[in-house]
């Protein structure tokens, strides 16, 4: 734009530099013997001949450029910048996982914070400015504010995480921080990968959404399972390129701390590659992968693995004879199994294992250990109390209570048996299946004491033969005697874990990938700390209920981030959204002076004319 238009009338001037290379020179004419000496003379007539015609002359051209920039000059040539001169401002920074990227300097959050100091900078008298951070849980860092100080101090408490952007609670949260007749606009600060290109609510104030990004390179890992096969354990990982161009790297396996593979990997532009692992010894339980060249993001090189291992319990069957459940047991790879006849059974003895098992034998007190109680004689145990046989029924499982999940996948219908030993069971024992309305199956829990009973001779019975038996006694096994059992052991972040850890455990000390320690007491909630990708450990702590040592219980669980990535938006860099609040005025268009620039070209332009004249004046 130009400041003084009226300048340009001076243009005029360039009609009386053309002139003076067009119009003639009056000369006095004379007669000469010869015009051999007068050949510059001649020369000089010609060019300055009347109305001769206008020829390019680069004196003329710089004369006129000259004059063209100083005109210019006059006039006052500016550009506009838009400039906010009233209302509030809400300033929605994104802190997700989209931000980390190094393809802008210094990183996409780091351009953020830069462009919010400018927004604060920018702030216009008596109104005020809010900053929220957008992460899966967007906070307000300060609200309503014209306190530049403040304001600064602000944008550096913002952080970028691993998590995903919010942006409905993050929108809502800016609408509520609009104060009644004041002009309000909002800002969001986020990645152009981020999918935020539109609204997802109706407001009533415009909101600028400005979508930082560059040419990103990343190669990242972003699935990674193992599972304990056969005879190995099976992993596999997916390693996704977003980049544009064709990305290399190794992929390096750990297993146990130790480097057990390497994978070299071309994946194209926008395509992903899928790597298997079917040979790595049984019984690893932690596994890492992890790619070795470095691109515009860290965060998403690496990923974690722990594979479940069944707990090794130390079973302590009293017996005579009784074939079927002792090949049972002896079949069970994480069973750790003692047998002794009733008769070398001492009291105490049980406190060396995790689970007792008396078959046809009752012993002369209750056992401070998990037991479980077979074909059990007229007798009394503790509160319970057993009476004579009773006549065969159709046996019918329980459906509901606590514990009905003990008979998961287990048939009963087909099962019969010649006669069942009546109980009385106490009111924290739950039947888990009746004959005749008499409990046959049962188990419960009172404080840290869990009992299971099977109140028939599995040797007078075809349950055995059938394929509920070796299902039930899994069941029964893991109810009893769990180890330290996880509810999974691969979550993604933010995801909580829920612990069962053996009877009588008094602490489980969970360790992070940062090395930080927390411990957890009865009843021992779900861990929800799992904001850090990587591997966690768990490790038991006291003694369970018959000595068996609990502590040295250990566990492992993998957190990983495998965020939802889209495609980098095209289009502008700002995207405007919202509505224009009627007769509210926002912004203007602020001129910036470039007089010096055509100053400058005017005075080099008339030195060039000179020294052209000059140097021109002397070759003559």
């Amino acid at each position: 734009m130009l400041l003084a238009p009226l300048a340009l009338i001076l243009s005029v001037l360039a009609v009386p530099i053309i002139l003076m290379y067009v119009l003639k020179l009056r000369r006095q004419e004379l007669i000469v013997p010869s015009t051999f000496l007068w050949h510059q003379a001649l020369e000089d007539v010609q060019a300055n001949a009347p109305w001769q015609r206008l020829r390019l002359n680069i004196l003329l051209i710089l004369q006129l450029l000259a004059l063209a920039a100083l005109i210019l000059a006059l006039a006052r040539p500016a550009y506009s910048r838009a400039h906010v001169i009233a209302g509030d401002l809400v300033v929605i920074v994104d802190e997700s996982y989209g931000m980390q990227p190094h393809d802008v300097s210094p990183s996409r959050f780091g351009a953020a914070l830069m462009r919010a100091r400018t927004l604060a900078s920018e702030l216009g008298g008596g109104n005020v400015m809010s900053i929220i951070g957008m992460g899966a849980q967007p906070h307000l860092v300060i609200a309503e504010s014209g306190d530049q100080g403040a304001i600064r101090q602000a944008v550096g408490e913002l952080h970028v995480g691993d998590d995903q952007p919010n942006f409905l609670e993050a929108l809502s949260l800016a609408a509520s921080l609009a104060r009644a007749g004041q002009s309000t606009r909002a800002v969001v600060l986020t990645s152009r990968d981020s999918g935020i290109g539109s609204l997802p609510l109706r407001v009533s104030f415009p909101v600028d959404i400005e979508r930082i990004g560059g040419r990103l390179r990343d190669l990242g890992v972003t699935g990674f399972s193992a599972a304990q096969g056969t005879s190995a354990v099976q992993a596999v990982a997916r390693v996704s390129n977003f980049g544009s161009q064709p990305a290399r790297s190794d992929l390096d396996l750990f297993v146990g701390g130790h480097l057990a593979d390497v994978r070299p990997l071309v994946v194209p532009g926008r395509h992903e590659q899928h790597l298997f692992w079917t040979d790595i010894p049984s019984g690893s339980q932690r596994l890492q992968v992890r790619l070795t060249a470095a691109d515009n993001v860290g965060t998403d090189k690496s990923a974690w693995a722990a594979v479940p291992v069944e707990p090794l319990r130390r079973v302590l069957l009293v017996s005579k004879t009784d074939f079927f459940l002792e090949a049972a047991l002896a079949d069970d790879t994480s069973v750790d199994l003692s047998v002794v006849p009733p008769s070398g059974y001492g009291a105490g003895m049980e406190r060396a294992y995790d689970l007792v098992i008396f078959d046809g034998f009752l012993p002369p007190a209750s056992p401070a250990t998990s037991t479980l109680l077979v074909a059990p004689p007229s007798g009394r145990l503790g509160p319970l109390r057993f009476g004579g046989n009773l006549p065969p029924g159709a046996l019918e499982a329980s459906s509901s209570g606590p514990l009905s999940a003990l008979l998961a996948y287990v048939d009963l219908s087909d099962v019969h048996v010649a006669q069942v030993r009546s109980v009385t069971l106490p009111g924290w024992m739950q039947p888990l299946a009746t004959a005749n309305s008499h409990s046959v199956l049962a188990a419960g829990e009172r404080g840290n004491a869990r009992l299971a009973l099977v109140s028939f001779d599995l040797q007078h019975s075809d349950w055995p033969l059938r394929v509920s038996f070796p299902i039930m006694l899994q069941n029964l096994l893991h109810y009893l005697a769990p180890g330290l059992a996880l509810g999974r052991t691969t979550l993604t972040t933010g995801q909580a874990v829920t612990f069962f850890p053996s009877p009588g455990t008094r602490a489980l000390d969970v360790a992070r990938p940062d090395g930080r320690m927390e411990q957890l007491k009865p009843p021992f909630p779900p861990f929800a700390d799992t904001s850090r990708p990587g591997l966690y450990a768990v490790k038991a702590v006291g003694t369970s209920l018959g000595g068996a040592a609990a502590t040295g219980q250990q566990a492992a669980f993998a957190v990983n981030f495998f965020p939802a990535r889209a495609a980098p938006a095209s289009g502008p860099a700002t995207l405007h959204a919202g509505q224009i609040q009627p007769g509210k005025t926002l912004t203007a268009s602020i001129p910036i002076s470039v007089i010096w620039a055509f100053v400058v070209a005017a005075l080099i332009l008339l030195t060039g004319e000179w020294w052209i004249a000059f140097r021109g004046t002397r070759l003559r």
